[in-house]
């Protein structure tokens, strides 16, 4: 992104820092601003009618949140949750609208990325329809530690029951699937941490074999 758009944006942005746990925005909010991360982690969930929640994403920084705004829906519809302390720089709605309108290059930008995310949906479905578990755990793991703000770094932070919620399990199932990795030397587990060890592994275990 070039200079001159950069320094435009940061004229309408503002930061904001979030406390591990702390919730950005509720499902009844209104989508009054859109979001960028800047620090930390931050998981968007669902509500569903049963009382449990559907984890749909985890952000990392450069990730983008709220753009549900484009499209003037009158609710968030999903929760957004600082997984560790955060950083988030913040737009108002109408900036960010009217700025997709008038600069090309920041439109691009968030097609690209919206595109990118639509790739990952359909991957994450194909995997939930047809694969099975072990392997759907595996996958997340990669797509995690691919992720991470240090790619070389093998460790993965995610809780049991996060990744069971990223990859539609149960927690119970995920951390049996998890003990059987360690067992293997494919994973090393540890308080709140997954640490790959074989990566050729871990990928042979997503593809199902």
């Amino acid at each position: 992104m070039n200079e001159g758009l950069l320094a435009r944006i940061q004229s309408y942005v503002h930061h904001r820092a979030f406390d591990r746990g702390q919730i950005i925005f509720f499902p009844e909010d209104a989508c009054d601003g859109v979001y960028w991360v800047r620090e930390g982690r931050v998981k968007v969930t669902r509500p569903l009618g049963d009382g449990r929640k559907l984890s749909l994403r985890h952000l990392f920084p450069g990730d983008m949140l709220g753009e549900e705004c484009l499209v003037n829906r009158p609710e968030r519809g999903a929760y957004a949750e600082a997984m560790t302390p955060a950083v988030l720089c913040v737009m108002q709605a109408g900036d960010f609208r009217r700025m997709s309108r008038e600069e090309p290059e920041l439109s691009m930008r968030v097609a690209q990325r919206l595109c990118q995310r639509v790739t990952e949906c359909e991957e994450v479905l194909a995997a939930t329809v047809y694969k099975p578990v072990r392997s759907r755990i595996a996958s997340g793991l990669l797509r995690m530690q691919a992720r991470s703000v240090h790619p070389e770094d093998a460790t993965v932070h995610v809780t049991h029951q996060e990744l069971a919620n990223l990859v539609g399990s149960t927690r119970e199932t995920t951390t049996a699937v998890l003990h059987g990795l360690r067992e293997e030397d494919i994973v090393s587990l540890a308080n709140r941490q997954v640490t790959v060890l074989d990566l050729d592994a871990l990928a042979q275990a997503a593809g199902g074999r």
